[in-house]
């Protein structure tokens, strides 16, 4: 759509012209006038030649405008069902986004309905006299951070760190700098005062850069928490007397540096510490943070939710996009997840919403495949009655449901609504040692290669975004012929069809330019979006398997020689993968596993 923006606001000119820049939208004379009145309501009157906005925040104004572009003519108001929406951006597995790219991200988001930002960086930011705090992990400058903030602040968009104060940092816990900060595994020392240095300077370094109060300290998932160090200088304590102990004193500081922050409060679900304890912690500026990403019943998350705020008074839900799987997402799931969860949300009157968009062991998959999932919250959160298929075609080039088929590389089987994510584990299963065979159905290659017309369509669009379904056109590719390999493969080897083994020589080598032209697809993918540390290790993952070809192919022409009389890779029986349970029946055919290692070897090296 054109707008004619001449009768707008100076700092709302600043954001169109920004949004502008960046293709998602136009201006001109000739444009549908545009024209905005400051009110306490989110309302668009459209009419054939003007859009009328009201609007209570100007992240509401531009929501309110992009709505517009799918709206009939006549009145319409938009509730917002919360005050505050975020985007969660991970930064620490593996990626961390160029700048630009979180900029063009914050355009998006805003006219999605977004008004804030986390960026959540375990070590990935620079703090003053500590060189190996993020060293060669692309961790961002002060002076990036700092233009990243100003670029949303044009659009009244708030940008919050996102960061740990406990567990979840074991990229600092290689090195031996910090080895006496550290308890266990990747959890700090609780109770040492080297710690509650190191995290002031981390508070103190944030508060300074972003320019708020706001902050998300993190401590979840501190599972063996006070079991190293801790039990050997204060003995056996429960790990969430340990935790409230920790999260007292933190809070403490936050207090002292003027932060108000915010924490995943997963400690405090099934807590054996006493209610009149947990609510002693809370004075009103502290936020726990309800997250459940698995849940697809609306009842579980209200409890939760009610819980929390009985301890703090007031509570924030985090929900999630599922792009943390591999390289493809499940915004199938994320929706479904969310739907519960949000309904829940509004029935407990909780005001804050954050939308995570997690990229555990790789970050592979980008930020923009989970736009159906992204859209979806906020269709929840700002019901209106607009077309949204056109909506995100006009920003994207691509309709939702279009989006939506990046999620079939996932779904080559029914997964009765559990999360899979073959499109990873079929990606890097072993030709020879095959980990993942036992999960694979035997007609999965020719599922792929039906959906593979649907990708090359959408990858020919030349669009903002056509380099991800270029790069999902790839994979498909070599799942095409991959998916099955290893199966196919023993299964000659059993039968002593040596005539077959010669064509899946062959058919190795197909697999190896595929993967190759995969690569090539990925690599722009990433340096698209991405600074380029972390890609040293997509080349080990990916490299590995084109070199792995070579060795299998060797291996195999030894055999067909009479060189070897075994292979004993395919002599044992492919059994189910044990990831916390034994997936049998209906279930067999939908594990989980994004871990990349226990894809491919069952050696810890």
């Amino acid at each position: 759509m054109v707008i004619n923006s001449n009768l707008l606001t100076d700092k709302l000119k600043v954001g169109i012209s920004l949004l502008a820049e960046r293709g998602y939208l136009q201006t001109g004379e000739q444009g549908i006038l545009v024209k905005a009145v400051l009110g306490n309501q989110i309302v668009v009157e459209k009419t054939e030649s003007e859009i009328i906005i009201t609007y209570d925040t100007e992240p509401h104004f531009y929501m309110a405008l992009a709505r517009s572009f799918g709206m009939d003519l006549g009145t319409q108001v938009i509730e917002a069902k919360v005050e505050r929406l975020g985007y969660m951006l991970d930064c620490s597995r593996n990626a961390v986004a160029k700048p630009d790219m979180v900029k063009n991200l914050i355009c998006f988001l805003t006219l999605v309905g977004y008004n804030y930002l986390e960026l959540y960086t375990e070590d990935t930011y620079t703090l003053p006299d500590e060189p190996y705090f993020g060293y060669r992990r692309g961790r961002y400058s002060a002076e990036e951070l700092k233009e990243i903030i100003s670029y949303a602040k044009a659009f009244g968009m708030e940008v919050i760190p996102c960061i740990q104060a406990l567990a979840h940092l074991p990229n600092l816990a290689v090195w031996v700098t910090y080895l006496n900060y550290m308890d266990i595994n990747d959890i700090l020392l609780v109770g040492d005062e080297r710690t509650y240095a190191l995290i002031r300077k981390c508070l103190r370094f944030c508060k300074e850069v972003f320019g708020t109060t706001r902050i998300n300290i993190g401590t979840d998932e501190a599972f063996a928490l006070g079991r190293g160090k801790y039990l050997d200088q204060h003995g056996y304590k429960s790990k969430h007397e340990i935790y409230l102990e920790h999260l007292k004193k933190v809070f403490e500081i936050c207090k002292e540096e003027g932060l108000e922050p915010e924490f995943w409060a997963d400690a405090f679900y099934n807590t054996d510490c006493k209610t009149e304890d947990i609510q002693a912690l809370f004075d009103g500026t502290q936020m726990p943070i309800y997250w459940e990403y698995d849940t697809t019943e609306k009842e579980p998350h209200v409890q939760k939710l009610l819980q929390l705020k009985e301890y703090a008074g007031q509570v924030k839900y985090a929900g999630t996009t599922y792009k943390w799987l591999g390289y493809a997402p499940d915004n199938g799931m994320s929706n479904r997840v969310n739907k519960a969860a949000l309904a829940a949300v509004i029935e407990c009157n909780v005001k804050d919403v954050l939308i995570t968009g997690w990229g555990d062991n790789g970050d592979e998959c980008s930020v923009y495949a989970v736009i159906p999932s992204m859209w979806y919250a906020t269709e929840l959160l700002y019901p209106c009655n607009a077309n949204h298929e056109t909506i995100v075609k006009a920003l994207t080039g691509y309709t939702k449901e279009e989006w939506l088929v990046c999620d079939k590389l996932n779904y080559i089987i029914p997964t009765h609504n559990k999360i899979t994510n073959p499109a990873k584990y079929l990606t890097h299963n072993d030709y020879l040692i095959g980990l993942m065979d036992y999960h694979i159905p035997d007609n999965a290659g020719e599922t792929y290669e039906k959906m593979l017309p649907e990708f090359t369509e959408l990858a020919k669009r030349d669009t903002r975004f056509s380099y991800i379904f270029q790069n999902y056109e790839a994979l498909c590719k070599v799942l095409t012929r991959k998916a099955t390999y290893s199966k196919r493969l023993q299964q000659a080897y059993l039968n002593g069809d040596k005539s077959t083994i010669k064509e899946l020589i062959g058919e190795l080598q197909e697999i190896t330019e595929d993967l190759r032209a995969f690569y090539k697809t990925f690599r722009k993918l990433w340096f698209t979006e991405n600074k380029g540390f972390g890609f040293e290790v997509v080349d080990v993952r990916i490299g590995g398997l084109i070199a792995r070809a070579e060795t299998v192919t060797e291996v195999l022409n030894d055999y067909l020689e009479g060189k070897t009389g075994k292979i004993y890779e395919l002599e044992e029986e492919r059994i189910a993968m044990d990831f916390g349970e034994i997936l049998e029946g209906e279930n067999r055919y939908a594990p989980i596993q994004g871990h990349w290692r226990f894809l491919y070897t069952t050696n810890h090296v």
